[in-house]
């Protein structure tokens, strides 16, 4: 655009130097006229031309691309903390060995005894730990009928209320009840005052020591 608006005011300078003065006793005002006119218009069409063809040049020149943002970097969340488990397990196994000998009992190599030793062990740790149970749950039969009896079980059943063996396929299941299960409607277990160590060592029973 530049370059024509250029040429167009070649055209019109070429144009006024050959305008007739008709006047010979003002030639050589109108010529002063004239010349500073033919003079100030080129400069003026010079200089617009220059000013269109630059902007011309700015808006054709590819953009310079910004640089990508940053995304902001995440902080690192703090790592959850652990549940406090509390030792109910612990407190009853510690019921459990303290009333009946019941981890004596279990962690004992019994294969060198003879059945009646075993037989004469093991009713002090029914008595023991049956007092227990007792005293921390109120136990009764999941199933309210009788071992060896069918039943059939739908698929809307409370799935913890039974344990299907054998060969299980599709629901409604029909079966013989060879174990009643059991409920408790009580859990009254002593409360775990210390912290539990999931990686370290918690001591069940402490070692009993008889000073002499």
């Amino acid at each position: 655009m530049g370059i024509a608006i250029a040429a167009l005011g070649v055209l019109l300078l070429s144009a006024l130097s050959f305008v007739v003065i008709p006047d010979p006793n003002t030639a050589s005002i109108v010529g002063w006229v004239h010349d500073g006119g033919v003079i100030a218009l080129s400069l003026f069409i010079l200089g617009r031309s220059l000013y269109l063809l630059r902007a011309g040049n700015r808006s054709t020149s590819p953009a310079v691309p910004s640089p990508p943002t940053q995304p902001p970097a995440e902080t690192a969340k703090p790592p959850a903390p652990l549940p406090t488990q509390t030792g109910e397990a612990l407190i009853l196994l510690s019921l459990l060995q303290e009333k009946g000998r019941f981890l004596d009992y279990l962690m004992e190599d019994v294969t060198a005894f003879s059945d009646a030793q075993v037989a004469a062990a093991s009713r002090v740790v029914h008595q023991g730990c049956s007092a227990v149970i007792r005293e921390c749950l109120a136990l009764a039969p999941a199933h309210d009928g009788k071992e060896g009896e069918r039943i059939s079980i739908e698929a809307s059943t409370d799935p913890q209320q039974y344990r299907l063996i054998g060969k299980v396929q599709a629901p409604p299941f029909s079966g013989v009840v060879v174990h009643r299960g059991w409920k408790t409607s009580k859990l009254a277990l002593p409360r775990h005052t210390r912290p539990i160590d999931p990686a370290g060592e918690n001591v069940i029973t402490p070692v009993e020591v008889e000073v002499r």
